[in-house]
């Protein structure tokens, strides 16, 4: 049976060029710990109607991810996320199981009718110092820089994820970057947003 993780994170979009990020970071005593690539194909059956909203659509998705670090990695994937009506998750957790092929399981999707409806590729660095540690992304498309923090497990013994997601929000602020000010970035709706026109 696959993993079923509660999680709390945030997302936020830079708004300078990767090298002024990394400079930056590392000036604060962040040090480079990881480095990975990774390949979201996100899956929706064709009975989903794409005239919905983006929340409609990416809760009938099922991901087909792929990991590269000194491994590949590939995974089968469900995001279960909540949301409020003005597009806040209010909860999110998600499903995860190996696979042994990303190929062989798009095929066996494609024939029960399920297609691909969009591709995320992202190149990250993780970066770490004492308690605080977060990936900066650096995606093709929808191209852009951006920095995902999850909450760790000492914060997710707060059950309040309103709560969590301001202890987040205070560890974000203080790398001082330059943001768009949003703390709940969503890759994948830009990316749709983009596909839909």
């Amino acid at each position: 049976m696959g993993d079923n993780m509660r999680e709390v994170e945030l997302t936020i979009q830079l708004l300078d060029e990767l090298d002024e990020v990394t400079k930056n970071v590392e000036e604060q005593g962040y040090e480079l710990i990881q480095k990975y690539y990774i390949k979201d194909y996100y899956m929706i059956h064709k009975s989903v109607d794409l005239g919905l909203n983006n929340y409609s659509i990416l809760k009938k998705c099922l991901l087909i991810r792929e990991v590269k670090t000194d491994s590949t990695y590939k995974y089968l994937i469900y995001k279960n996320k909540e949301y409020d009506n003005n597009g806040k998750i209010l909860s999110q957790n998600k499903v995860k199981i190996n696979i042994d092929s990303i190929s062989e399981v798009k095929k066996i999707l494609e024939l029960v009718d399920f297609h691909t409806l969009i591709e995320i590729e992202n190149n990250s660095l993780v970066y770490k110092k004492d308690n605080i540690e977060f990936t900066i992304q650096k995606i093709t498309d929808p191209k852009g820089l951006y920095i995902e923090m999850e909450a760790n497990e000492e914060e997710l013994k707060e059950k309040d994820d309103e709560i969590v997601k301001e202890v987040l929000k205070n560890k974000l602020n203080s790398l001082n970057l330059k943001t768009t000010g949003d703390y709940e970035v969503k890759k994948a709706f830009i990316s749709l947003n983009k596909r839909r026109g």
